[in-house]
């Protein structure tokens, strides 16, 4: 099954990218960068350098090369500059959905807002995860292990992982 492992507040967040064939996520925001281990759920470094990451952004592939412990790494990242193309399923089966916009709970019912679900492999569990309301959705996926999977919005990270790494 799969564990809720950390929900991070990330104002301005821009675009987000798995390492290649790991758990560790690359979060671009206006107030730098950061690496997150989703497997354990916390954040191992952050950069506080604004949006100067800019500078080393291929905008053409909408790639960076990491820093600190992926340094000499390329990240494909998604979100605001460019497609969200994350993994939206396994190869075990489970997979991320999300739902046409529909009316949020009341009191809100007059916004239109979008759910994303966790859809088991036999189909017979559909688990809500999020909803984006104020907080527009950037990206959401899994990695390429399938260990873990990341919602990420313009103000937060939602990070879950296999419960089998408790």
């Amino acid at each position: 099954m799969w564990i809720h492992k950390n929900t991070f507040a990330i104002g301005a967040l821009e675009n987000v990218g798995f390492a290649p064939g790991q758990d560790k996520l690359l979060v671009l925001s206006t107030q730098g960068q950061g690496i997150f281990d989703c497997i354990t759920g916390e954040k191992i470094v952050q950069k506080n350098d604004g949006a100067d990451w800019w500078n080393n952004f291929n905008e053409t592939t909408n790639s960076i090369s990491g820093f600190d412990c992926l340094d000499g790494t390329i990240v494909a990242t998604h979100g605001l500059y460019g497609d969200d193309h994350l993994l939206k399923d396994t190869q075990d089966g489970w997979t991320l959905s999300i739902s046409k916009p529909e009316p949020d709970e009341k009191p809100f019912e007059k916004y239109l807002i979008q759910k994303i679900y966790l859809i088991s492999p036999d189909e017979q569990q559909k688990i809500f995860i999020a909803k984006d309301g104020p907080c527009e959705f950037r990206a959401y996926g899994f990695s390429e292990t399938g260990n873990s999977f990341i919602i990420a919005s313009n103000c937060d990270l939602i990070i879950y992982s296999r419960s089998f790494f408790q």
